[in-house]
């Protein structure tokens, strides 16, 4: 039970911390227009101007949506949808196994 409890938590917590995880500028990754884009439209990390990069900005482009004042290429879109996707499932893989390893 209390395995369960923790298994619970960790994944919890890592759905919470993935967006802070999200808006790294590193022009490296796929994501870096969107997150540019995003910046310049004036959507902030702390939401002091109420409109906050990961709930109002990153994650509806990445879901496809239209979000006022960012525009990103559709196979860029993808690309960064796909990053996330991939991560997601390595992050779920290291806590199934961390899981199971403390049965």
């Amino acid at each position: 039970m209390r395995k369960s409890y923790l298994a619970l938590i960790f994944t919890a917590a890592a759905l919470i911390i993935h967006p802070a995880f999200a808006a790294n500028d590193d022009e490296s990754k796929p994501c870096a227009a969107i997150v540019k884009s995003c910046l310049d439209a004036g959507y902030t990390r702390d939401g002091g101007t109420g409109k906050t990069f990961w709930k109002d900005c990153m994650k509806p482009v990445i879901l496809g949506q239209t979000v006022q004042g960012v525009s990103v290429d559709a196979n860029t879109v993808k690309m960064c949808r796909a990053d996330k996707i991939a991560q997601l499932k390595k992050d779920l893989q290291e806590f199934q196994k961390a899981f199971s390893s403390s049965k």
